[in-house]
């Protein structure tokens, strides 16, 4: 799937949150700045009611902005919007017969109450708001509607507003229900794990990597980067075909995925600890490794999880498949991601180079920084330059 897919796939689960959250920042600013300035011209003016009104509104509006601003999560945000809106409207309905073109800002109030709540809420109170206008309309203190003025036009005009922006509003809804049906049910492993093995994929294992290195830079725990490579893997591809060679990568990440630790010690939860990087290489990030034979006795059993033939038919067999192994310590190789994989992809190398089927470290110049604990054991192990 693109990268694309991969980093975006979260934001389309959540959208609803993040639409929201955003349309009720904007329409409280804007409502913040037209309630403030009608609180300033009313008081000019000399009506001291509505600007008081308008003025109690839109102080409640400017603690709605900061509090969306600080901490971008709704709270109750969209309900505050809403009853002041709703308020502003029944003060208009009562009170404003003395503002001209009083009715128009019926329009804006409605489709805000739509598109700032949820479907269900934001059809009853739109519906109730269109049927609180059309009983006030009955009533002489409030707005006198006969059936040959433009005012009849008004409310037949409101109330099909009202229709078309609920209707909008109920498929948008269902679109939304869809998407966070399907991400619940798995449809993030498509963008986050590899399909054929089921590791977590290149785009993955780094984006999760990265943030796993800088928690783990003062750790006085091993962190190593493992990069691995199925040896002779194009002869298989070529002698037995793609359909095999898949059978053997399938194979061998069940294996890898066995016998390495993928979960997080403190939430016990996997993580995206090993991957298929590209082809049959295939990358682990080892991270809280005590000691440097507990290292060595991880890369021994990785180099000999092809110990067994492997049959993929019954009729056929592939004998010695073996693996070889480059290992990279952070942060004494490296201290980034990419240049600590590409010092594992050269030691990698070196191992086939070496014979195939084993494992080599980048270098040793990490002995100078390992406690000495910890540096014993690597007498027997060949360092590359």
């Amino acid at each position: 799937m693109p990268q694309l897919a991969g980093r975006q796939i979260e934001e389309m689960a959540d959208i609803r949150a993040t639409r929201k959250s955003t349309i009720v920042l904007i329409c409280s600013m804007i409502s913040l700045t037209i309630l403030g300035s009608y609180a300033l011209l009313r008081f000019i003016e000399g009506d001291y009611f509505l600007s008081t009104v308008n003025l109690f509104s839109s102080f409640i509006l400017a603690a709605n902005v900061y509090y969306l601003i600080r901490h971008r999560h709704l709270h109750y945000c969209d309900l505050v919007l809403s009853c002041i809106l709703l308020f502003q409207g029944v003060v208009l309905l009562f009170y404003g017969e003395q503002i001209g073109d009083r009715l128009l800002w019926f329009y804006p109030i409605l489709a805000v109450l739509i598109f700032a709540n949820d479907f269900k809420l934001g059809a009853l109170l739109s519906t109730g708001f269109c049927a609180l206008t059309i009983v006030a309309t009955q009533f002489p203190q409030a707005v006198q509607l006969q059936s040959d003025s433009p005012q009849s036009r008004f409310l037949l005009s409101l109330c099909a507003l009202c229709l078309l922006c609920n209707i909008f509003a109920y498929y948008y809804a269902k679109v939304m229900a869809y998407i966070q049906t399907l991400y619940n049910e798995g449809i993030e492993d498509l963008a986050y794990l590899d399909q054929l093995t089921g590791l977590a994929n290149r785009w993955s294992f780094e984006n999760w990597a990265s943030g796993k290195l800088n928690e783990k830079r003062h750790s006085n725990d091993l962190t190593a980067l493992v990069f691995i490579d199925i040896d002779n893997f194009k002869v298989i591809n070529d002698s037995y075909g793609h359909d095999v060679g898949d059978r053997v990568l399938q194979h061998f990440a069940k294996r890898l995925r066995n016998n390495i630790r993928n979960k997080d010690r403190k939430t016990n939860r996997h993580d995206y600890s090993i991957a298929r990087f590209a082809g049959d290489e295939f990358v682990v990030l080892l991270y809280d490794v005590k000691a440097m034979k507990d290292l060595e006795g991880i890369m021994q059993r990785i180099c000999q999880l092809f110990d067994s033939e492997y049959s993929p038919s019954h009729n056929e067999r592939i004998n010695q498949l073996t693996v070889s192994v480059g290992v990279s310590l952070f942060p004494q190789d490296a201290t980034t991601l990419s240049e600590l994989t590409r010092c594992a992809d050269k030691a990698m190398y070196s191992a086939k180079h070496a014979g195939k089927n084993q494992y080599k470290f980048y270098s040793e110049s990490h002995l100078n920084t390992l406690p000495e604990n910890k540096r014993a054991s690597l007498a027997n192990v060949t360092p590359i330059k």
